[in-house]
């Protein structure tokens, strides 16, 4: 995997010299100082959006299970994990053993436990985002600014993604994965790993029967993943404001709905990094505006995930020299 990761950075890497050369850098630079205080007001929308997104994945477990810790502990946590998220080789994969790991060694909750709701997590946070899409390529659709090629492209983009998350979803409410684990342990090869497909099994059952016996919580938890990409079209509008555009609803709703289309697609490059920055490029370009202004929201961005990130080494550094709590 590594190789690969590395062949797809260098990739986005290329992305992004394109992207970066095709624009003045000295008027990005420019927006950028623009923006002056309206980054602290974006700073703290996306605070929100990170509470807001907490009280989704809280819903992700059991009720008996949110009893070991509160929302702030959690917020930490996932705060913790995401910026292992960013910093690690594996993308967003690297930050959720790590979740699992506080959950356990902070609140006596099993990895099982830990595991099992990221994975629902992601896939509540993922139908949420299905149903933000929805908007946003009506939007596309009906803009007479956007091209048809763009228009069938992110068209039939959104309609592969959203039925790859519909048949992952699918895969966790039957229990295909427990099943799978069943038939290789009973395989030649199933000796030598017959622990580890037995805590597959086990972690498959634990997300199934979540599905089955919790159904509100689960919708709760889409709802308040939907909240917080709505509050990032806030986000987004502050960015814009204070850069000198004033965007109606609807060019708003297209651009965040198109760029998290280009970023979720794009998930085999780390950070999505070129892939976001071209993708605004072209979203800003084809509604006939500056490129330099996609650039620059696309920085804007970058820099806030970096500061993100940062409050969440800090965390993580402040916890590992805090003691845990006897149990």
């Amino acid at each position: 995997m590594k190789p690969l990761k590395l062949i797809f950075f260098l990739i986005g890497c290329l992305l992004l010299g394109w992207a970066v050369s095709t624009v003045d850098l000295l008027a990005v630079f420019n927006l950028l100082i623009k923006l002056g205080y309206g980054f602290i007001i974006i700073l703290i929308l996306y605070g929100i959006v990170t509470w807001v997104d907490t009280i989704a994945w809280k819903n992700n477990f059991k009720r008996e299970e949110t009893r070991q810790f509160s929302l702030w502990n959690l917020w930490c946590i996932r705060q913790i994990g995401e910026a292992y998220n960013t910093i690690t080789p594996l993308g967003t994969l690297g930050g959720e053993p790590v979740k699992a790991q506080l959950l356990k060694e902070r609140h006596g909750l099993s990895l099982k436990a830990g595991m099992a709701s990221q994975v629902i997590a992601r896939t509540t946070f993922l139908i949420a985002l299905i149903l933000f899409f929805i908007p946003g390529i009506f939007f596309t659709l009906q803009s007479n600014i956007i091209s048809e090629q763009i228009k069938m492209v992110c068209l039939l983009t959104m309609t592969t993604l959203s039925m790859l998350i519909f048949l992952f979803f699918i895969f966790q409410v039957t229990g295909t994965l427990g099943k799978l684990a069943r038939w290789a342990s009973k395989r030649p090869f199933g000796e030598k790993t017959g622990i580890y497909l037995s805590q597959l099994e086990l972690l498959d059952q634990g997300i199934s029967s979540y599905y089955k016996q919790n159904i509100r919580r689960a919708t709760i938890s889409v709802s308040y993943a939907f909240i917080g990409w709505v509050i990032g079209l806030a986000e987004l509008y502050v960015t814009l404001y204070f850069l000198g555009y004033n965007l109606s609803l609807s060019d708003l709703w297209l651009i965040e709905a198109i760029a998290q289309l280009i970023r979720n697609a794009s998930f085999f490059i780390p950070l999505s990094i070129g892939a976001q920055e071209g993708g605004l490029l072209l979203i800003f370009t084809a509604l006939g505006m500056p490129g330099s202004l996609g650039i620059t929201v696309s920085f804007v961005r970058r820099i806030k995930e970096l500061l993100w990130v940062f409050l969440g080494l800090v965390l993580g550094w402040g916890i590992a020299f805090r003691p845990a709590k006897s149990k």
